[in-house]
């Protein structure tokens, strides 16, 4: 499993599978040549090791041929497509939060990976390019815990913004090999982000970092040593935050410390957490097996008591490739994730019961893939993904397709201002 030592002159490229919901993402497959080596021994998303070098040496892999694989990572392992996300000759969004029913920020990539954040005013009918640091590299997620403050995470750093997504500031990060996969702000100053960096001739492992000032700067906080990779966090309120991935941390002083948590039986590697409020999380993944046997369901665990302890929780047939999950309005919770078979569409399920039980959400067979989730309200709920092979930007009302809007235009060309 260990990384070879030549990693230090390589760089560390992160291909989401599919944005995630607010808390988005993903773990990873590591590509090392022909070969696929696990991080501590699961796959998630798809982590490149590329061997260019120079000024692109934060830029994506224009590796497209991204998949997750069973835990064991054999050769022969069943795999399945992955759902909306940037991809180099495909632009998209990887992440959007919404602060209101007409208010809401996406960020992702353009077609080349260059990083690009959008803002949309009237419930995403129409989006308008903000102004972002030349270069950047495309950005994983965004929260947005005010009307006009946003952070941004993404390769090797970190954005924001103070106006409400029309500009943004581009800043540095203490772990400069990370890639940040989620970030999560209880207020307009303290965020947690996550990711995964290489180690030192050794395995990747996961980080947390910790703002005080709406994401200006960043701090290590107290962890566990051999964090596995996180790509999942979710800060409830001001004292309580959960990051999951192949393994669950929780902490309880906003995010200065973090402590281990437990399932009994073992879990599957978790991509997504969210948290309907301080006491209440679930956290899920998708199940491998499913592409063998398509009754399977994905992985689901559940905390009712802020996260002291967690219990399994069964998921219903055909839920096995459900990969981002968004809690909102109390126990109303919406799971997505990419479909059963490359023809079929995109799987959506619906819980009115905080993930206990779900139902599933027939939605039409062009709408190949919902990422991320951001949820105002039952009524009101937005997700990026695809349409074919186009980027869109879509409404959920209870669960059901509301509209879609093409977003191509926006994340097709690279129009970012240099700051």
């Amino acid at each position: 499993m260990g990384i070879p030592d030549a990693v230090g002159t390589k760089h560390l490229i992160v291909r989401r599978l599919g944005a995630l919901s607010k808390s988005r993402r993903t773990l990873a497959v590591v590509i090392v040549s022909a070969g696929f080596i696990t991080i501590a021994g699961s796959a998630s998303a798809v982590i490149v090791v590329n061997s260019s070098h120079g000024s692109q040496s934060t830029k994506k892999s224009a590796e497209s041929s991204s998949v997750w694989t069973t835990p064991t990572n054999e050769m022969n392992s069943p795999v399945v497509a992955v759902p909306g996300g940037a991809t180099s000759g495909s632009g998209n969004f990887n992440d959007i939060s919404c602060f209101s029913s007409t208010n809401c920020v996406a960020v992702g990539g353009d077609n080349n990976l260059e990083g690009l954040a959008a803002l949309s005013t009237n419930g995403g009918s129409s989006w308008t390019e903000s102004d972002v640091a030349s270069g950047l590299p495309d950005l994983n997620s965004v929260d947005c815990p005010t009307v006009t403050t946003c952070v941004a995470v993404g390769v090797a750093g970190t954005s924001s913004s103070t106006d409400g997504g029309s500009t943004w500031q581009a800043h540095v990060i203490p772990a400069p090999d990370t890639t940040l996969l989620s970030v999560s702000c209880a207020t307009a100053s303290t965020c947690v982000a996550v990711g995964v960096s290489p180690g030192n001739a050794g395995p990747y492992f996961g980080q947390l970092l910790l703002s005080r000032n709406g994401g200006t700067s960043w701090t290590i906080p107290t962890s566990p040593s051999n964090v596995d990779a996180l790509g999942s966090v979710d800060c409830p309120s001001v004292t309580f935050c959960v990051a999951v991935g192949n393994q669950i941390l929780v902490s309880v002083d906003g995010g200065q410390s973090w402590s281990p948590r437990f399932v009994n039986g073992g879990t599957g590697v978790l991509r997504s957490v969210s948290c309907s409020s301080p006491s209440t999380c679930i956290a899920l993944g998708p199940n491998p097996d499913g592409v063998i046997n398509a009754s399977d369901g994905a992985f689901e665990i559940v905390s009712s008591d802020g996260g002291a302890r967690w219990n399994p929780v069964s998921t219903p047939s055909g839920s096995s490739t459900l990969n981002a999950i968004q809690c909102f309005g109390g126990t109303d919770c919406l799971a997505s994730g990419p479909g059963l078979t490359a023809a079929s569409a995109a799987t959506l399920f619906d819980s009115s019961n905080s993930g206990v039980s779900w139902s599933n959400q027939i939605l039409p067979v062009g709408l190949a893939a919902i990422g991320s989730l951001s949820c105002p309200a039952r009524t009101t709920c937005w997700f990026t993904g695809n349409e074919g092979s186009n980027a869109i930007v879509g409404e959920l009302n209870n669960g059901a397709l509301e509209s879609t809007t093409s977003v191509t235009s926006v994340v097709t060309t690279q129009n970012a201002n240099a700051q």
